[in-house]
């Protein structure tokens, strides 16, 4: 049974501080002021950002916001648990980088769209390796690898991806890369955790196109809403806006609609390219 990261901890403990405040009737100004603070700490609290509060700051703040002693107590425990440091911040990624992972790591399903490269998630260390040479290529290697280790945790997330048949013909490195890189996906799509789903060239555009790559991560904290990421030029954004995360939904259900279905169809399309490239 996989624990959740402090980080995803502290994004539930930040949701029920958040709620227990509202649900007094307090402002962010009146609980910043009952501890002597500035109300953007309160409202960077709310948002999971940074060290979760110091037990006596907590225990004053859920004084003020009348949560009896069994909220008390669990939230407490919850705090102590949220302190610690996450695998990943050896790494010293960018902040929007470290949240990916959070949502990687603490998500059920991962539900992905990708039309320019094969998702990290399913990517060999070669395709990886071609596809963005930086000045700390093992480094980078060993972040890939410890990520894409969730989908061999028995209560890792179900991975559902479509891909854009042209991933799969434009070259990332050399044609040998790009076969074993087929036959990973071959591999990865037999995995019963694994929707792999190919939206072909006769189907026309993917009504995700201009959505660009996006992923939705349904997250295994009852309390935290399920959150999209869309991969920009040089960095990503999040949003978990009800509205917002069922419109993205929606067009991920409607690309699937011109995808090949699970199964023989996807691994008929796949051996057609891998040919291909072993022939190239």
């Amino acid at each position: 049974m996989s624990e959740d990261s402090p980080a995803i901890l502290r994004r539930v403990l930040a949701r029920h501080l958040q709620t227990l405040r509202e649900r007094a009737g307090r402002s962010f100004a009146q609980a910043a002021g009952r501890l002597g603070l500035h109300h953007t700490t309160i409202r960077r609290m709310e948002q999971g950002l940074g060290r979760p509060p110091r037990q006596p700051d907590l225990r004053e703040l859920l004084s003020f916001y009348g949560a009896d002693a069994g909220e008390v107590s669990a939230l407490v425990e919850l705090a102590e648990r949220a302190s610690g440091r996450n695998w990943w911040d050896e790494y010293n990624l960018s902040e929007s980088m470290a949240d990916c992972v959070m949502l990687e790591g603490g998500a059920t399903r991962i539900r992905a769209f990708a039309p320019w490269e094969v998702p990290a998630l399913l990517q060999t260390e070669d395709y990886a390796r071609a596809l963005a040479p930086g000045a700390h290529p093992d480094r980078q290697l060993d972040l890939l690898k410890r990520r894409q280790a969730v989908l061999e945790d028995d209560a890792g997330p179900l991975l559902w991806v479509v891909l854009d048949e042209p991933v799969l013909h434009w070259q990332i490195g050399s044609p040998g890369i790009m076969a074993d890189q087929l036959t990973h996906l071959l591999e990865m799509a037999a995995q019963p955790r694994v929707d792999l789903r190919i939206v072909p060239y006769d189907a026309g555009p993917s009504p995700a196109a201009r959505a660009g790559a996006c992923c939705v991560y349904r997250l295994r904290p009852r309390e935290l809403p399920d959150t999209v990421c869309v991969q920009q030029l040089d960095d990503l954004s999040f949003v978990n806006k009800p509205s917002a995360v069922a419109h993205y939904t929606a067009v991920l259900d409607q690309t699937v609609g011109k995808a090949t279905r699970r199964g023989e169809q996807t691994r008929l399309l796949l051996e057609r390219i891998q040919d291909h490239w072993r022939a190239a």
